[in-house]
């Protein structure tokens, strides 16, 4: 029996193209920091970079630094709001734990004030794409409620190369490499308009304009960039898996009648549905899914081994139980319909009801 990755959102199979970037670099050799003709030409491979994935995002290439993923760059822009002021704060509950949990403690410790509403707020958060069930806030609302002269910050890490480009108003974007077909341990973040007031909260080399310090991972950024170049072509691949994703659902929530969708209403990244089960044991729907050869998705990507229901979850109105027998099917942008068949197929030999 084959396996079959239904966890895209989690990380994407690296693409031939990023693959033949990642062997092309493991002949550099230099520093980019070096002002000789060597550390120059590494230093061009990182613009390169950087202007490809300012394109994929809609931004200017001298608005980006590179981090090692999105969970760095939204340590590094919380640590950067608690160095600068005592910012009053709004963020939704779909954030990622790698930016609730460091905001939450700074609530907590009062280096941040918490409001209740986005207009009375001079940072706002909300992702552009929950992680978990591929849910779209309505960013254009927000940004109609915001003060004109808020700080707007985002993870787009689930729809860079999903959806278009989020708007020019947001001031700071979270990207990772991995989840567009590059490698993990690489990502960037986009700072313009507002957000260039904030202090550079960690202090080392000069690297990255100052902003991040640290050699930089040229062989991961090289790939990065490679993927970054390719984003229309997967955005058109994703957008095309919308009438697999909508069939997929509607054949297991015929399966499965203790099943529900999350959300039941709203716009979706178009690869991923949530299914929330009632009285089912989470533990042993993962090793059922797993004993088919069903890779799929329970919880946010990065931390589906969390003892604890997860925070966002519980947001949609789904009771502890029912956040633990959450799968997320997130389709591959290759995916096709014989694939997806095979999944229903595979899903029936459960029996779950």
């Amino acid at each position: 029996m084959y396996i079959i990755n239904l966890d895209a959102n989690a990380s994407l199979p690296p693409s031939y193209a990023a693959q033949q970037a990642l062997c092309e670099s493991s002949k550099f050799i230099g520093n980019p920091s070096s002002p000789h003709s060597i550390g120059r030409n590494i230093r061009r491979i990182l613009d390169n970079a950087r202007m490809n994935l300012a394109k994929a995002i809609g931004g200017k290439e001298y608005d980006i630094f590179f981090t090692s993923g999105a969970s760095e760059g939204n340590r590094w822009i919380v640590d950067a709001l608690v160095g600068t002021n005592k910012f009053k704060v709004w963020y939704s509950n779909l954030e990622h734990p790698s930016l609730l949990k460091p905001l939450h403690c700074a609530v907590k410790e009062k280096y941040l004030i918490k409001v209740l509403n986005p207009q009375d707020a001079e940072i706002i958060f909300v992702t552009v794409s929950h992680s978990e069930t591929g849910f779209i806030p309505n960013w254009n609302a927000l940004i109609k409620l915001a003060s004109p002269d808020a700080i707007l910050i985002s993870d787009i890490s689930q729809t860079l190369g999903r959806l278009d480009t989020p708007p020019e108003r947001i001031d700071i974007l979270v990207c990772s490499a991995h989840k567009i077909g590059a490698f993990p341990g690489c990502g960037a973040v986009l700072l313009r308009n507002r957000a260039k007031k904030l202090k550079t909260p960690w202090l080392g080399g000069n690297q990255e304009n100052g902003l991040r310090p640290g050699s930089e991972a040229v062989p991961l950024i090289h790939a990065f960039g490679i993927a970054a170049s390719e984003i229309e072509i997967m955005r058109i691949k994703n957008k095309n898996l919308e009438p697999l994703r909508n069939y997929l659902e509607k054949k297991i929530l015929t399966l499965w009648p203790l099943a529900k969708k999350v959300p039941q209403k709203g716009f979706r990244i178009p690869n991923t549905t949530a299914i929330a089960l009632s009285g089912i044991n989470g533990d042993v729907l993962r090793i059922l899914l797993d004993s088919v050869g069903l890779c799929v998705g329970f919880g946010t990507s990065c931390s589906a081994l969390n003892p604890e229901p997860s925070e966002s979850l519980l947001s949609f109105n789904l009771t502890p139980g029912e956040v633990r027998a959450t799968i997320r099917f997130s389709l591959c942008p290759d995916a096709n319909l014989e694939i997806v068949k095979e999944v229903i197929k595979r899903l029936k030999s459960l029996d779950l009801k």
